[in-house]
């Protein structure tokens, strides 16, 4: 059975994850990182790194699995983080390709860094709708290119 990273993804968001964390979560596990340590490790990064709107959170999430994949734990394994810079930015072209902007606030259409309480949670719903295609890019680019 083939594991549908997209619906996993875009249910982790409905549910109330971060972006962040709805991207590196349906993957992580297949990396060897338990998706519960991959969901606390995002939750900083949602709303564009602690909600200040600065750079997507799905984004940040996919970074997270290129690292993952083609990261290094020895310094002088320079190949491979030759390869992980070669794939992160081939990822961030991608998206500000089709999105035009890596930034939140751009994305989003406003200043989202203001927002908390009940005003937060009323764009919510925009946010499901808005975000869903930022998730599908990255995790498209994830599924294609890694």
């Amino acid at each position: 059975m083939i594991k549908d990273h997209v619906t996993e993804s875009l249910e982790l968001f409905r549910s109330g994850f971060h972006c962040s964390q709805a991207v590196l979560a349906p993957f992580s596990e297949e990396f060897g990182l338990p998706r519960e340590t991959a969901l606390k490790i995002t939750c900083p990064f949602g709303g564009g790194l602690g909600g200040y709107g600065r750079t997507c959170g799905a984004l940040t999430g996919a970074m997270m699995v290129v690292g993952l994949k083609y990261g290094t734990t020895i310094p002088t394994d320079l190949e491979a983080k030759k390869l992980s810079r070669e794939k992160t930015r081939a990822l961030i072209e991608t998206f500000e390709k089709a999105h035009g902007s890596c930034n939140c606030n751009d994305l989003v259409g406003f200043d989202r860094s203001n927002l908390a309480g009940a005003e937060l949670m009323a764009t919510l719903p925009f946010f499901h709708s808005t975000c869903q295609k930022f998730l599908e890019t990255v995790i498209t680019y994830i599924e294609e290119e890694l």
